[in-house]
C-alpha cells in the first residue's frame, strides 16, 4: 500500500491501477452490525498548501459527542479531480488512528467513483475499518430523483452496476450521494446516514469534523 500513501510521480495511468487494485480489496457486507461510535472526517484547506484534518465522534444511535481531534498538515499532492485520495489520504489516516469509532463516514465518495474507489474506499482499505461515503454532488452514474419527503432514495447506477444510492436527508432538500466505503452495505450506510441526519443535509458526524477543521484553519489564518 506504499504506493497509495507515497505515489512515485504523477503518472495517471499507475494512479488508476492502484486505484482499481484498492476496489477489488472493498468488502461489500456488514462486518459492523450494530454500531455504537459513529465518527465524521474531513479536511479543510488553504490557499497555500496546509490542511487541517479532523474527526469527531458521537455516541450511535444518539448522537452525544464522544471525542475530536485535528491535525494542521502539508499536502504534498496537487489536486487532480477524481484522484483526491492521493492528496487527502495521509492525512485522513493521521487524525484517524487518534478516534476509535465503530463506522467512520467520509465527505467524500466511496464506490460511486470512476475507478469504483474513492476516499472512503482508500480510507478503509488502508486503515481496515468501516467506512462511508457521503458527498454533496455526484462524481459518477445515473439515478432517478428519489421522492421529496426525508428517507427516500433511489439507486446510482452505472453500466447497470449499482455503486451507491442517493438519500433525500431532509424533506424539500437536495440529496446526498452515499456509497460503500469498506467493510459495510449500501442498504447499512443508507440506514446509518439517514439516523446521523436528524436535522441537517449532511449527517452530523461530518458536519461536525467540518466545522472543527475549518475552525482550525480559520484560527491559523488569523493567528
Amino acid at each position: 500500500m506504499l504506493d497509495i500513501l507515497d505515489p512515485r510521480n504523477i503518472d495517471l495511468d499507475e494512479l488508476s491501477r492502484i486505484q482499481k487494485d484498492v476496489a477489488n480489496k472493498v468488502i461489500k457486507e456488514d462486518r459492523v452490525s450494530n454500531p455504537n461510535t459513529i465518527a465524521g472526517c474531513d479536511i479543510s484547506f488553504s490557499e497555500e498548501e496546509l490542511a487541517y484534518a479532523a474527526c469527531v465522534s458521537f455516541t450511535y444511535p444518539q448522537l452525544e459527542k464522544l471525542d475530536s481531534e485535528s491535525i494542521k498538515v502539508e499536502i504534498d499532492f496537487p489536486y487532480i479531480p477524481t484522484f483526491l485520495a492521493f492528496r487527502e489520504l495521509k492525512p485522513m489516516l493521521r487524525v484517524v488512528k487518534n478516534i476509535d469509532a465503530d463506522v467512520y463516514m467520509i465527505d467524500s465518495q466511496g464506490l460511486a467513483h470512476p475507478r469504483r474507489a474513492g476516499l472512503a474506499s482508500h480510507l478503509g482499505v488502508v486503515a481496515e475499518i468501516p467506512t462511508i461515503g457521503v458527498a454533496k454532488n455526484r462524481l459518477c452514474g445515473e439515478a432517478e430523483e428519489p421522492d421529496s419527503e426525508k428517507g427516500s432514495y433511489t439507486y446510482l447506477r452505472e453500466n447497470e452496476q449499482i455503486i451507491g444510492a442517493v438519500v433525500r436527508t431532509r424533506k424539500n432538500v437536495n440529496p446526498v450521494y452515499v456509497s460503500i466505503g469498506h467493510k459495510l452495505s449500501l442498504e447499512k450506510a443508507i440506514e446509518i446516514t439517514l439516523k446521523t441526519a436528524p436535522k441537517y443535509k449532511i449527517p452530523e458526524p461530518i458536519r461536525a469534523a467540518h466545522k472543527l477543521a475549518t475552525r482550525k484553519m480559520k484560527e491559523t489564518r488569523t493567528g
